[in-house]
């Protein structure tokens, strides 16, 4: 299973254990937005499954429109949102082409 982050044009793949999501050109899906935090959020993937956690970000993150006050259990095509900025978690069978369509 291959599992990523799609924000705009970009795909951001995902490894096991932990994903750090942020301003921070060192983290795993950078995102250079102002809105963003530095250390925005973290996804840990971990038995298979993808948890998704704010980090005390300034302008929070969202999945599906509610806003995260614990860690939450992220799902195939799940629309998630780091401070004003959207994106799609997506699971994809390691033999599937990649995906062209936008959501």
């Amino acid at each position: 299973m291959v599992r990523s982050l799609r924000i705009g044009h970009r795909r951001h793949v995902l490894s096991d254990g932990v994903n750090s999501v942020g301003r921070e050109p060192n983290s795993t899906v950078c995102i250079n937005d102002p809105s963003v935090s530095r250390g925005h959020a973290r996804i840990t993937i971990e038995d298979g499954q993808a948890t998704i956690e704010d980090l005390n970000s300034k302008n929070g993150t969202q999945v599906m429109g509610e806003l995260l006050k614990a860690p939450r259990v992220l799902n195939d095509g799940d629309e998630v949102e780091f401070g004003h900025v959207k994106g799609w978690f997506i699971v994809e069978v390691d033999n599937d082409p990649p995906t062209t369509t936008h959501l």
